[in-house]
């Protein structure tokens, strides 16, 4: 290692033993150098055109970058040193012109110059190579120098002043009104330009359309290419999806893969969405777009102005820690004050709310929707708002959240909003609208249609109108349902609100469409639902025949424990009973139940011996269901629900017609107290003597 002094810089030089390459990095004042094979090198600088002038821009911005001129110890040639904290040009990056070259450096950029008028300057944070002087030429004048930053080369999109932007403008449109046949498409190409730095996306769009419609072949020109781009993404308009793939790997090309990106749904990024999730998907998408971020920097600002605010949301949306990283240290400007607030409430950030709150009383309409709608997603989280008041507050903004690009995301928040608040229906009609609306982007909603079908399935609501209204939207779901689970879950969802809506022939060709698409366990289920409608239809022959694929004498009949949930094999039990009861043969009916211990057998069981008058045998029936009740004597703080003293009463009553005078004492000892105090106590005692111990039980039957 040696080292060179010189007036304004120390020059400091370490020798190799091998090929090994050195990595430098900042440390406080100075720099350390590793020669570790794991240590990763710095980023690379962004090298673009200005002019007829070369720029370098450092990747993340720490301090002004420094100039020195010194003469090379070896050659003698002039070397032009811009040192920064960060960012280096790699051996892929040297340029070669005429007067200079551009070399490989570890930390900055290092040109070779042979004439005195090349300058290397500092300005705005940025390196700009140039020629000064009266005898200075344009170093970009002829074109051949190709600068590095974007692979579809040949487009300045270079900051300027407004009227020079304008002026730009209106020179581009009079040479290309003025060109030659043969000059015309790249005359146009220098209004689409003009048209790019300006901002001005309708005029770009316009004269890319002509311009192409003319010479179909001017779209393999990369130029071309890179001002399709732009133009899809001022006009949010993706057209080809191949554009978000265009270019090469620079930062610049990154960025605007990364804007392309934005554009499409991921089910249309044919060959380069991101295997995974969705999730993954928008994360890769905000990688490309941040590490593109600091280009932006050095655009004209109508152009930046229109990109910034939607890639800095991107990034605090969906990034992760390295593109959030380059988002914080971006330079603290109204374009990104949105951006940081959205990313303080993914972070859960204490100020997030009191910055949104602030940002919503912005008057920009692309500024105040975008922020409240942030705001309402807090209040739903922390549940400071009811989900259907989020739902209202929603509805009332998405003609502003349309004006600022965000009806889509607004309806998708709605809709959600709908669901953690039980609303169904109002959620099937947001499916619904969404579908009138975007009916090209169902796949954006279609997990929550799924979960939708999927709850109403599960049970119908309370009202007609709801139900009705459901209904129309699960036929609708029904005609686009794309596997048998959906179709499966629509009849089903299809048949519980006909069946609250009083319609059971509609109900029974649903059931009879959804056992088309069972199997095995669930299709005997959806038997002995169609079994219990017909037989309250009063098809008794259609009834018995929808049970008779069952099984007779499965041991699991008599296995069912009373107040447990019982099996198929009980549920057939009970309705061929009550199906024979309703065909008058009471022998089969009692044969059906004499093995099933169900409360529902011994109800039937005792509505028969009643029926008959034989009120012993109605007693033995009901009886067993006493088991589960709260006992006086242990606990006389127990109540019985109307439920419960109905059937202590129906029992009493049974027992006093069958003069059993000692099921009515053990009724009188054991619900007593817990009969005190009830609607039901005076008919209590009537029944089991209590009022008069020494008389004996008046006989129910008069």
């Amino acid at each position: 290692m040696s080292s060179h002094m010189l007036p304004d810089v120390t020059v400091i030089t370490i020798g190799l033993s091998d090929e090994r390459n050195p990595v430098l990095r900042p440390v406080g004042a100075g720099w350390t150098v590793s020669v570790a094979s794991d240590m990763k090198p710095q980023d690379d600088m962004l090298l673009g055109q200005d002019g007829n002038a070369l720029t370098f821009m450092p990747p993340v911005e720490e301090g002004l970058p420094q100039v020195v001129a010194l003469d090379d110890p070896d050659s003698g040639r002039r070397l032009l040193l811009g040192m920064t904290r960060s960012g280096r040009i790699q051996k892929t990056m040297r340029r070669l012109g005429t007067g200079f070259a551009v070399r490989s450096s570890l930390i900055g950029v290092v040109i070779a110059a042979d004439a005195d008028t090349i300058e290397l300057r500092q300005t705005g944070g940025k390196l700009v190579l140039d020629t000064t002087g009266p005898d200075s030429f344009p170093l970009m004048a002829s074109n051949r120098l190709q600068p590095y930053g974007s692979s579809l080369s040949g487009v300045s999109l270079s900051a300027g002043k407004p009227e020079e932007l304008r002026e730009s403008l209106r020179r581009s449109m009079i040479s290309a009104a003025l060109a030659s046949s043969g000059d015309r498409f790249d005359a146009r190409m220098r209004v689409a330009q003009a048209a790019a730095r300006a901002g001005n996306g309708p005029l770009l769009g316009e004269v890319m359309q002509v311009a192409l419609q003319d010479w179909p072949e001017g779209i393999e020109k990369p130029e071309a290419r890179r001002l399709q781009q732009i133009s899809a993404v001022l006009n949010a308009r993706p057209g080809s999806s191949s554009l978000a793939e265009d270019g090469g790997n620079t930062p610049e090309d990154q960025l605007w893969r990364g804007m392309m990106r934005m554009l499409l749904p991921s089910a249309s990024r044919t060959g380069q969405a991101v295997s995974g999730s969705d999730e993954n998907d928008r994360l890769h998408t905000a990688d490309l777009i941040a590490t593109g971020l600091p280009v932006l920097q050095a655009y004209a600002a109508p152009l930046r102005d229109r990109l910034l605010p939607p890639a800095a949301q991107w990034i605090a949306r969906y990034g992760g820690d390295s593109a959030t990283k380059i988002l914080d240290q971006s330079p603290d400007n109204p374009q990104v004050a949105l951006a940081r607030a959205l990313l303080a409430a993914r972070r859960n950030a204490q100020d997030a709310e009191a910055k949104l709150s602030v940002l919503a009383r912005d008057p920009s309409p692309l500024v105040w929707p975008v922020a409240r709608e942030a705001s309402l997603r807090l209040a739903l989280e922390k549940k400071i708002l009811s989900p259907q008041a989020v739902a209202d507050q929603v509805d009332s903004i998405l003609p502003a959240l349309r004006v600022a690009g965000r009806e889509k995301a607004g309806r998708i928040f709605q809709l959600e909003a709908f669901m953690k608040g039980g609303n169904l229906g109002a959620a099937a009609s947001a499916v619904q609208e969404w579908s009138h609306l975007y009916p090209d982007d169902m796949a954006e909603i279609q997990p929550q249609k799924t979960d939708i079908i999927r709850r109403m399935a599960q049970s119908a609501s309370s009202g007609a109108r709801q139900n009705m209204d459901e209904v129309a939207f699960l036929k609708d779901a029904l005609v686009h349902a794309a596997d048998d689970t959906s179709r499966r879950d629509i009849f089903d969802g299809l048949a519980r609100r006909y069946e609250a809506l009083g319609l059971p022939d509609q109900e029974r060709e649903t059931l009879r469409s959804l056992l088309a698409c069972e199997t095995g366990s669930k299709a005997m289920d959806v038997r002995i639902r169609l079994a219990r409608l017909e037989l309250d239809m009063g098809d008794l022959k259609a009834a018995r025949q929808d049970l008779a694929v069952f099984a007779e004498g499965s041991p699991d009949a008599a296995m069912a424990l009373p107040g447990g949930s019982s099996s198929q094999t009980v549920e057939v039990a009970l309705l061929k009973a009550r199906i024979s009861l309703a065909d008058h043969r009471s022998d089969e009916a009692a044969g059906e139940l004499a093995t099933i211990r169900d409360p529902r057998a011994w109800d039937l069981r005792a509505q028969m011996a009643e029926k008959a008058g034989e009120w012993s045998r109605a007693v033995e029936a009901l009886l067993p269901m006493l088991d589960g009740l709260p006992t006086g004597a242990d606990d006389t703080r127990a109540q019985l629900s109307a439920e419960q003293q109905a059937l202590v009463l129906r029992i009493g009553g049974d027992a006093s017609r069958a003069q059993d005078q000692q099921t009515l004492k053990n009724l009188q000892t054991r619900f007593a107290p817990l009969m005190k105090g009830t609607s039901s106590e005076g008919v209590f005692r009537l029944l089991t003597g209590g009022h008069d111990e020494a008389s004996p039980p008046v006989s129910a039957g008069g």
